[in-house]
């Protein structure tokens, strides 16, 4: 079936192309809204500028498709496979997206706002100014997880977007935003989250073994049982940051604020701290071997219990602070 037939039979009423041989097909600014394309071939398609607002594409071979600036708003794309496809700039609010193929796919400026993309495998993608508000990448089950290994999310709006359990090992967020996202037991490390907007983020059980946080607004962000060993956080704002029962073992956390911080029972272990504001946080049950708070502020911080024996505190502010054995620092 060639391009004339195909929108001939559409013009006729008939939107079942289920399983067509539609290779390299040129549907340039095609309007196939509804049609039914579910198994279809459209390797090499040209797609671009087409309106296919609620088309079925499930289980469709869409790779190397062109489908920038497309409308695939509500459009089936479930289980679809778009390997290096292009879509940069389409619009995809509310597909389903559900374990798809979208490696090495470019999806520059594009906006995703609501899409389901579980399981789908991002690795390598080009996400780059991309929209994902409320999208939904949460892992399925133990099985299955949504693959953004590699992928570009650099100033990315990720706002409220849901990320648990997604593989987002070594990948570029980059000034992203990430407000409010949940990223519970994500796999962040190495990541690049370089100025990113963290503020009111859950990446509880998060491992972000040598990310790169500098400059990031951690601005009331929970890393509960997080593990940020190596971690880059230096010059971040963090008011209220949660970094109870956290590894920070040689994370370089230093000219930040982090006023009113909770690191209770946190591993700060060779961390440096120099230059900081940890005025008012909370280490309770903190471990601070070796830990460097040169010229740090902890004034009216309580540390009960604290291990600080080792730390390094030289010049540092301890006005108000409670001390491990209570005692009160005037």
């Amino acid at each position: 079936m060639n391009a004339s037939e195909l929108l001939q039979a559409y013009a006729r009423g008939d939107m079942n192309f289920s399983g067509a041989t539609l290779v390299g097909i040129q549907l340039l600014g095609a309007d196939l809204i509804g049609a039914n394309l579910t198994d279809a071939d459209l390797e090499n398609a040209n797609l671009m500028l087409a309106y296919l607002t609620r088309v079925k594409f499930r289980q469709a071979n869409l790779s190397h498709a062109q489908l920038g600036g497309a409308n695939l708003n509500q459009a089936d794309l479930s289980a679809s496979v778009l390997r290096d496809a292009n879509l940069h700039g389409a619009s995809l609010q509310g597909a389903d997206l559900r374990s798809a193929d979208m490696t090495l796919v470019d999806l520059l400026d594009a906006n995703l706002l609501g899409a389901d993309l579980r399981n789908a495998d991002l690795s390598g993608a080009d996400l780059t100014g991309a929209c994902l508000r409320g999208a939904n990448l949460r892992q399925e089950n133990r099985k299955y997880l949504t693959n953004l290994r590699g992928a570009k999310l650099c100033l990315a709006d990720l706002r409220g977007t849901n990320l648990s359990g997604a593989d987002l090992a070594n990948v570029d967020l980059s000034g992203a935003n990430l407000s409010e996202a949940l990223l519970r037991n994500v796999n962040l490390k190495g990541a690049n989250l370089q100025g990113a907007l963290l503020c009111n983020a859950n990446l509880s059980g998060v491992n972000l073994n040598g990310a790169n946080l500098e400059g990031a607004d951690l601005t009331q962000c929970r890393f509960a049982r997080s593990s940020l060993a190596h971690a880059n956080l230096a010059h971040c704002t963090g008011k209220g940051v949660d970094f109870t029962d956290a590894s920070l073992r040689r994370a370089q956390a230093h000219s930040s604020v982090f006023v009113e911080g909770r690191f209770t029972r946190a591993d700060l272990a060779r961390a440096n701290f120099q230059a900081t504001n940890l005025h008012k946080s909370l280490f309770i049950d903190a471990y601070l071997g070796r830990t460097n708070l040169t010229n740090a502020d902890l004034g009216e911080a309580v540390m009960t219990r604290a291990e600080i024996s080792s730390a390094i505190l030289r010049n540092t502010v301890l006005k108000g602070a409670t001390m491990p054995d209570d005692s009160t620092r005037r």
